[in-house]
């Protein structure tokens, strides 16, 4: 149960500040962080099952970071962003459908952890209090670019790449037991997505001037 706190905390607080019609879009954000979350776990149970994946989850670093970077950063980066699609962007403002990402993030990181408890993933302390805030801010990071091609305005997949690959570098960092690091490439997600919503919304007011 304590892996959906900071969920639930979210969408408390979204719930009470935001408008009444924005509670059920939030529901959807929610069940859509759930479902992006299978075929990403498919592509990486299959993934390890291969030849390839075989090959990079040996104990090499080099390997292991791209695998980090590739299978673990991309892959959930990608199926998130694009769950992320299915969100109306019409309908609410740019500012509206970053909180519904970052929903989202939360859902796939509170979920993904359930899957980490029954496996018995090591340091799970650590990854309650981080993993799901890093798959919040790099949710955010995605949907600025899914904003911008649904918008048909901008193609900005530069926060995308970031988002995917502050997270490979997490993962990297926290299967060796390298924390400092993988709290640092937390503090960077937070940042980042913090200016690619500062970035995107300035360019908006630009382009209408």
């Amino acid at each position: 149960m304590l892996c959906f706190v900071p969920l639930l905390t979210v969408e408390i607080i979204l719930i009470i500040r935001c408008k009444k019609e924005f509670a059920l879009l939030l529901q959807v954000a929610v069940l859509l962080g759930l479902i992006s979350l299978i075929p990403a776990t498919l592509i990486q149970t299959l993934s390890s099952k291969l030849l390839l994946g075989k090959l990079l989850t040996k104990s090499a670093l080099p390997e292991l970071l791209v695998y980090s970077l590739l299978i673990n950063g991309f892959v959930e980066e990608a199926a998130k962003a694009g769950c992320l699609f299915f969100l109306p962007s019409k309908k609410i403002s740019f500012t509206y459908f970053l909180l519904l990402a970052l929903a989202a993030g939360l859902s796939f990181g509170s979920f993904e952890t359930v899957i980490y408890l029954i496996n018995g993933t090591k340091n799970l302390f650590l990854r309650f209090f981080t993993a799901e805030i890093l798959h919040a801010m790099c949710s955010v990071c995605s949907a600025v670019t899914v904003w911008s091609i649904k918008s048909k305005k901008q193609f900005c997949f530069s926060w995308f790449v970031g988002a995917f690959l502050l997270h490979g570098f997490y993962n990297f960092f926290y299967t060796i037991g390298f924390v400092p690091c993988a709290v640092f490439c937390l503090i960077a997600s937070a940042i980042y997505a913090y200016k690619a919503y500062k970035a995107y919304a300035e360019s908006k007011k630009s382009a209408k001037n």
